[in-house]
Parts: C-alpha cells; structure tokens; sequence
C-alpha cells in the first residue's frame, strides 16, 4: 500500500514534468486575473504573489517527491515504463489539488508577515486550479 502511494506521487511528478506545464501556465493566468479582480489586489502585486505561489508549490513537490521518495525509498525508473495516469483530465485535476494544498502552506507563510484573508486566497486558488485543468486537458487532447 504504501509503494502504491508512492508511486502515485512520482507518477504525478513525471505527469508534472512532461505535460503540465500547461497547466501551469493557464493556472499562472488564470490566478493572476482573478486575484486581480475577485482578491482585490494590484497588477504586479498580484503577479508576483501568484508566481511565489506557484514556484513554492512546485520546489516543495518536486524535493519532496525527489529527495524524500525517490531516494528513500530507493525507487528505480525503468526506461519504457508508462506512469498510472488514467487521463489528461484526471491526471490534471489531482495535480491541481496537490498545488492547490502547497499554496495554502504558502498562504499560511505569507500569512505570517502580512495579513491576510487564508480561506479566500485558497478558494481561489483551487477554483483558478481546476479550471486551468480542464483547459490544459482540452488543449492536451487537442494536440494528441
């Protein structure tokens, strides 16, 4: 059991890795707007906000998949050997729930030094990351 959850946190790292960058970038976009217009905040305020956010979710997933699993579990990649990915769409909308839960940490850090509304800014993440699955899925099974 635990081997199965572990490989399902790399096989979603390899999924982040080959095809999820669109995913980042329509998450990076749609964050920004709706920062911009539903939290409130300024143009670059807001943009460098949602790209700390994001580059903190994606290092915390990537040392924590590679430095943690990967090496301490000794896991091994053998070459040819597909990742348990079901679809574009469910592969993105578990990824985007993992982003989602590392920016709330990220939130709760920022939340430190500069107070802020934690649920709201969450919500809005998740929201901005989950439709930014469903488009990077379209778009993903458009080009294939």
């Amino acid at each position: 059991m635990l081997m199965q959850c572990v490989d399902f946190f790399i096989d979603e790292l390899i999924w982040m890795v080959a095809w999820g960058w669109y995913q980042l970038i329509f998450g990076i976009i749609i964050s920004w707007l709706m920062f911009i217009f539903l939290g409130r905040m300024r143009f670059l305020p807001a943009l460098f906000f949602v790209l700390s956010s994001y580059m903190f979710a994606v290092v915390i997933y990537f040392g924590f998949v590679s430095c943690i699993l990967i090496n301490f579990f000794e896991w091994k990649f053998v070459p040819g050997q597909l990742p348990n990915v079901y679809s574009p769409l469910d592969a993105s909308l578990i990824l985007g729930s993992i982003l989602s839960v590392l920016q709330l940490f990220f939130y709760v850090i920022v939340n430190y030094w500069r107070p802020l509304l934690i649920i709201n800014f969450f919500m809005l993440s998740l929201i901005s990351n989950l439709l930014a699955a469903y488009c990077s899925s379209f778009f993903i099974k458009f080009i294939l």
